[in-house]
């Protein structure tokens, strides 16, 4: 097989529990954090750690997650769903390259790994493929961890309380919509390493929608033997298909929401049933969503507006074409989204 299964890695600079978070809140910031764990955090590019910057603890993390080598185990937990396991690394191979994996802990397994530009996806009943990419896809937003997504213009970040997380101090990190058009989320960071040790999801409203939170944490070269063991030359090479990537649509969306962009747009098949249809990515660097249109003759379902979870699936029909909008967005922000379907009028010469 070519990837190895999860086992027990060096307890140095790591932190296993199962303890409970708690609730008790202290200062912002505490001298104990100004003198002892921010000693010196510049870095080569001329980043210098701002503890009293909500913004420089989002760095501190992106920082840290590009620099280190780590595994991490984390639990992602919502209302109404399977708890599911994830185990993540990131390490470098022996030619010093980057590589990094995403394994689902639970099932017959699902597991992605990246490396040198390639995505290559392991999925239990399918052959294992390759795309484009250099992040893994998981459950942790990925403008949080890496380096180059922003989401600055969608949202604001607030310093909040320090907590005790997983048996360590952390400091707590809100990031709200600026026009309340989307989920919030409080992220909890290591004073020690900076790295994210609890993540939640609220809806508008405030109530919990989902919460992932780090059950075991090691940073440690002791992360590369194993990559030293990977075959990347087995993963497979990305498809040589072409797509009809960035082609002019026939259609345009007359609402985003704020700092949301269009990141795609392409012509592709529909892999369930074989049509085609006009698609569009949209993304504030937190959430994507997907907008498919379709001529309303090969509509594949009847109008519906459902929310599962953090997850909602809006899809109407006007006479003359369906538009569906998927997205980990409110539904009522699907909803407009798809409202604002304007169809091109044509050119003439």
């Amino acid at each position: 097989m070519l990837l190895t299964p999860v086992h027990s890695l060096a307890q140095d600079e790591s932190v296993q529990t199962a303890a409970e978070t708690s609730q008790a809140q202290v200062p912002v910031i505490d001298e104990y954090v100004l003198q002892n764990v921010i000693t010196d955090q510049s870095t080569d590019d001329g980043f210098v750690f701002d503890p009293l910057s909500a913004a420089s603890w989002m760095q501190r993390l992106t920082n840290q997650v590009q620099a280190s080598s780590f595994e991490i185990v984390y639990v992602v937990s919502a209302n109404k769903r399977e708890t599911l396991p994830y185990m993540w690394r990131r390490g470098k191979m022996p030619d010093d390259s980057i590589i990094e994996q995403l394994s689902l802990l639970n099932g017959p397994g699902f597991e992605q790994v990246v490396h040198q530009g390639k995505v290559s996806i392991f999925e239990p009943g399918y052959p294992p493929y390759s795309v484009q990419g250099s992040n893994v896809q998981s459950p942790i937003p990925q403008a949080f961890i890496y380096e180059g997504i922003d989401f600055k213009e969608g949202y604001d970040v607030l310093l909040m309380g320090r907590n005790r997380v997983a048996g360590r101090m952390a400091q707590q990190i809100r990031v709200i919509s600026k026009d309340r058009t989307r989920f919030g989320y409080h992220l909890w960071l290591d004073e020690d390493t900076g790295m994210l040790l609890k993540l939640d999801m609220y809806d508008l409203e405030g109530a919990l929608l989902e919460q992932i939170q780090v059950t075991q944490l090691t940073i440690s070269d002791s992360v590369n033997q194993i990559f030293a063991l990977f075959s990347v030359d087995q993963l497979p090479q990305v498809s040589a298909a072409i797509t009809d990537s960035d082609s002019e649509l026939m259609w345009r969306t007359g609402y985003l929401p704020k700092g949301m962009q269009v990141l795609k747009q392409d012509i592709h098949r529909i892999e369930r049933t074989g049509q085609m249809t006009e698609y569009m990515l949209l993304s504030d660097g937190i959430v994507d969503v997907s907008v498919y249109v379709l001529p309303a003759s090969d509509a594949l379902s009847e109008d519906m507006s459902i929310a599962s979870g953090s997850h909602a699936v809006v899809s109407k029909t006007d006479g003359r074409i369906q538009v569906t909008v998927v997205g980990e967005i409110p539904v009522a922000t699907a909803d407009q989204i798809a409202n604002s379907i304007v169809i091109k009028e044509p050119v003439n010469d």
